[in-house]
């Protein structure tokens, strides 16, 4: 069954009961693309990363992995002050 043909079940069933219909497939995208935004935004605040910041420590990544021949260590969160 593909997306449109669910779609009309679900408005049909729903219609049938006096229900609002559901939003259309893929209206909701901009919505979740927006909120996934929001809350790394909020994280990278709570971190204290800027992105200047974020790309001078990757740059001291890379040219560490290079020199060393190593994988890159993963950030470590910064402790939060009492």
């Amino acid at each position: 069954m593909s997306i449109s043909e669910q779609y009309a079940m679900d408005t049909w069933r729903l219609q049938s009961r006096g229900q609002a219909p559901p939003p259309a497939p893929g209206t909701h995208e901009a919505k979740l693309l927006r909120a996934w935004w929001v809350a790394r935004r909020e994280a990278r605040r709570e971190l204290g990363l800027t992105r200047a910041a974020e790309r001078a420590a990757e740059r001291e990544r890379e040219q560490g992995a290079a020199a060393s021949g190593a994988a890159p260590r993963p950030l470590r969160r910064r402790a939060r002050r009492a």
